[in-house]
């Protein structure tokens, strides 16, 4: 069968761009709404969640930006 291959696996330059523009947005207002907008502490205890949600994120980032170089 001829299968698609995903944005993921073979990102454009604007996907690219778009991606990382999503990712870094929403990573810089994870990190402020686990923190109280950078006035407490870090609590990883009330923050697992958002922590795990981070870690996946990123680890999606991390391979859309491999994929478009090694394709590019």
């Amino acid at each position: 069968m001829n299968q698609k291959s995903s944005w993921i696996e073979n990102p454009s330059r604007t996907q690219l761009i778009i991606s990382l523009t999503v990712y870094l947005i929403s990573l810089t207002i994870m990190v402020a709404v686990m923190t109280d907008f950078f006035q407490e502490p870090l609590d990883l205890k009330v923050s697992v969640i958002l922590s795990i949600l981070n870690i996946f994120a990123t680890l999606t980032i991390i391979k859309v930006v491999r994929s478009f170089y090694t394709k590019h």
